[in-house]
């Protein structure tokens, strides 16, 4: 885990930023349920058509400011995925390029191909998911 982590400090204001995002996002969908009551509380069961649309128009405001959110939630979490699993795979294979005969002889080439490509792949998608539900899984 620590080895992960210096991969991650480079793009400490970039995971920052993905996490803004995503409190933003979560901070409206809960506010939501909120604005929904209101909506019936003050227009619907007063009879009132102005409160329905103030707090209709509102919420759609509320819901495209989340819907932003959440892009750039999804494009600043998949960059610093993907980042980090090219550079671990560059590190990768600079290792490998050092290994004597001896420890190649060791490792098959499906051993070595599957480091390379599958584990790494598991922990760009780790990554990729943890920065896109961390609070969510806390709601």
């Amino acid at each position: 885990m620590r080895k992960l982590l210096t991969y991650l400090r480079p793009y400490t204001i970039v995971i920052v930023a993905a996490l803004v995002m995503m409190f933003i996002e979560l901070a409206i969908e809960l506010a939501q349920p909120l604005i929904i009551s209101i909506i019936i509380d003050e227009g619907i069961i007063a009879g009132d058509s102005d409160p329905v649309w103030r707090w209709g128009l509102l919420m759609i405001g509320l819901s495209f400011i989340s819907l932003v959110a959440g892009v750039f939630n999804s494009f600043f979490a998949a960059h610093v995925s993907q980042s980090v699993g090219w550079k671990i795979r560059d590190d990768l294979f600079t290792k490998i390029q050092q290994f004597s005969f001896a420890n190649l002889s060791v490792f098959s080439n499906a051993s070595l191909t599957t480091r390379l490509t599958n584990d790494v792949t598991q922990i760009q998608n780790t990554l990729l998911m943890s920065m896109r539900i961390m609070a969510r899984a806390l709601r």
